[in-house]
């Protein structure tokens, strides 16, 4: 049974710099990196972000109506809560013709949508701006303990100017965790 070759096509809109157009492979997340991975997915993202394929948002008005709509949402977010945006974005695009229609027959769906799409972007981010600074933590941490442990050696051995030099001399610091196998 012969079918059309498939095409998986993502618009992008989200609030992380990103490139007009992009091809992202699921091979590219595979733990073992194989020169023809038996299985593959391509997927075109395309950034439909003001100022960005401006020709693919000219061809495509309700695409184009997306996008202000989102950003319109995005900006009244930073001065104002959540709920108020997004009913400010979808009355404003209203009057002013944007995705009119489909805003106008499906308003109390696309307002709580927003909230839940623009909820889920902020917490994602959240989530990572809270992984990096635990993963900043442990890392001063650790590194302490090992700053730690290598002056008491050296206070041990009675090394007191090679203690006063690590101070002061990364390279040499690293020198010496390389000594005391630290």
């Amino acid at each position: 049974l012969p079918l059309p070759p498939p095409h998986f096509v993502v618009f992008y809109n989200g609030e992380e710099e990103c490139p007009e157009r992009e091809i992202l492979r699921l091979s590219d997340a595979y733990q073992i990196k194989e020169e023809e991975p038996e299985a593959d997915l391509s997927v075109l993202v395309l950034n439909i972000n003001p100022g960005k394929n401006q020709r693919l948002l000219e061809t495509c008005q309700t695409l184009s109506d997306y996008s202000e709509y989102a950003d319109r949402v995005r900006t009244y977010a930073k001065v104002m809560d959540l709920r108020s945006a997004v009913e400010r974005a979808v009355k404003e695009c209203i009057e002013e013709g944007i995705l009119k229609d489909f805003l106008r027959k499906n308003r109390a769906e696309a307002i709580e949508m927003s909230i839940f799409e623009y909820d889920e972007e902020m917490h994602m981010r959240q989530v990572r701006e809270e992984g990096l600074e635990e993963g900043l933590t442990l890392g001063w941490k650790e590194a302490e303990e090992r700053i730690n442990k290598l002056y008491d050696k050296l206070l041990e051995q009675n090394r007191g100017e090679d203690l006063k030099r690590a101070v002061k001399d990364t390279a040499y610091r690293r020198e010496l965790f390389k000594e005391f196998g630290l």
